[in-house]
């Protein structure tokens, strides 16, 4: 049985999606575990200083803000749909991502359809999944390997980590 140290370097594997160095991965590894281990020690040490509202606001949600926190140059977030579409676009600056297609879909859900199908046709199908909470207005994802989703979502809900296949979820 793996234990929850080598769990959460394989959940920062998967997201940091080869965007990382092996030894940022480790780095990063070890101070999710220790968040996750003893929340309230994090959050006295240095590094967790200014999340300390987060201990009253929602003490388990910790080790995935210090997850956002850690992989933050990988994440998408923003409070418009479109400033979202552009910040996907920069992900992907040789694959054709088109500009944002205001006034095509009727509504929020179609868009991030239409994104799906459009990231899944990306070799080698990609995945924008809902990370986390900004505990606010913005959206906040990041875009994985698709053959990657399932084992993530595994890897979340075992370590309670929130996280959904869908930014409509």
């Amino acid at each position: 049985m793996e234990n929850n140290e080598d769990l959460i370097k394989e959940l920062i594997t998967l997201l940091a999606n080869d965007r990382w160095h092996e030894e940022d991965i480790n780095e990063i590894s070890e101070t999710v575990t220790s968040a996750y281990n003893d929340p309230e020690a994090y959050i006295d040490s240095d590094e967790g200083a200014e999340m300390a509202w987060l201990l009253e606001v929602d003490p388990e949600g910790i080790p995935t803000w210090v997850i956002f926190n850690e992989l933050f140059d990988v994440f998408v977030v923003c409070d418009k749909i479109d400033e979202l579409h552009e910040q996907i676009q920069e992900v992907f600056p040789e694959a054709p991502v088109p500009d944002f297609p205001y006034g095509q879909f009727p509504g929020t859900p179609d868009y991030f359809i239409w994104l799906d199908k459009l990231l899944k046709g990306t070799p080698p199908g990609y995945q924008l999944i809902s990370f986390g909470d900004s505990y606010g207005d913005n959206l906040q994802g990041l875009i994985v390997s698709r053959a990657d989703t399932e084992r993530i979502m595994h890897l979340c809900k075992t370590l309670n980590i929130k996280a959904s296949k869908s930014m409509l979820d």
